[in-house]
């Protein structure tokens, strides 16, 4: 089977053709020269993968047919939101990176009282905005297709403490990482729990963490404040060490890899 994946949102994929992304045109045919025949694999970004063999091959479009398809069986069981404090320059690049890779399934930007954005940075502006949440998205698919996933995470738009709290998102685990808390650790919260969670919501600071009074905040929404331990982390290490402990009690990380499943014959394309 092919070793090169690409993604491919589904409103391109129709009556078994598959039309590829114009930054993925000049991939295959300029950097991986792949030519018409050879056959690549291709995800949607909801689950399902195809095997795609390319036919129409031309500078700006390049064109596949799909010889089989079939809905994987990889991807976490735990939903986890990473709501993250926006840090200086590109640091949160990274943190959606590795992110994805642990298997975060949504991400929330938050404009926190320290976070660098706003006026100072000029990303107040609607375009600088969107360019922001654009980029992110595509660092979210390359490291989805990277780390062999077969959904793409969800970046949210950026949002204030006061507008998050408005409507939070429903997790049966709500933790706030928080460098003040010195009673309870994570480990505490997560041993108590008397029942395996299906989802968890995890805030962490910028650099600076939270104010007192945005960690009142939150503590008064129900999300548990707690401590890793005596060092304190950096912004872009502290959210993927926890999802990744998440992961380990109580997602994916212990978990056999099972082969893909559920194969549909060509054609079968709905």
């Amino acid at each position: 089977m092919s070793k090169h994946r690409f993604f491919v949102s589904p409103g391109r994929i129709n009556e078994g053709k598959v039309s590829f992304h114009r930054p993925d045109v000049w991939h295959i045919t300029k950097v991986l020269r792949l030519s018409k025949g050879q056959q690549v694999i291709v995800f949607d970004g909801t689950g399902r993968e195809y095997r795609v063999e390319l036919q129409t091959m031309t500078r700006k479009d390049v064109f596949g047919k799909v010889r089989e398809q079939w809905k994987h069986a990889q991807e976490p069981s735990l939903r986890l939101t990473l709501v993250q404090g926006i840090p200086k320059a590109n640091k949160l690049d990274l943190i959606v990176q590795k992110a994805t890779e642990v298997g975060v399934t949504d991400i929330i930007p938050l404009n926190s009282e320290r976070s660098q954005w706003g006026t100072a940075t000029k990303h107040s502006q609607d375009a600088k905005v969107y360019q922001r949440l654009e980029r992110w998205s595509r660092i979210g698919i390359e490291a989805a297709k990277q780390s062999c996933r077969t959904t793409v995470p969800l970046i949210r738009p950026v949002v204030t403490v006061g507008e998050f709290l408005e409507q939070p998102p429903a997790a049966d685990l709500k933790i706030l990482l928080w460098e003040e808390e010195h009673s309870t650790s994570l480990k505490q919260i997560v041993r108590a729990l008397s029942t395996p969670i299906q989802s968890a919501t995890v805030i962490i600071g910028p650099e600076g963490g939270f104010t007192p009074e945005e960690a009142q905040q939150f503590q008064q929404s129900g999300y548990h404040s707690v401590s890793l331990g005596q060092r304190i982390l950096r912004t872009e290490t502290a959210g993927i060490v926890v999802l990744g402990i998440l992961q380990y009690e109580f997602g994916d990380y212990s978990q056999v890899i099972k082969p893909a499943s559920q194969h549909f014959p060509e054609g079968s394309i709905s």
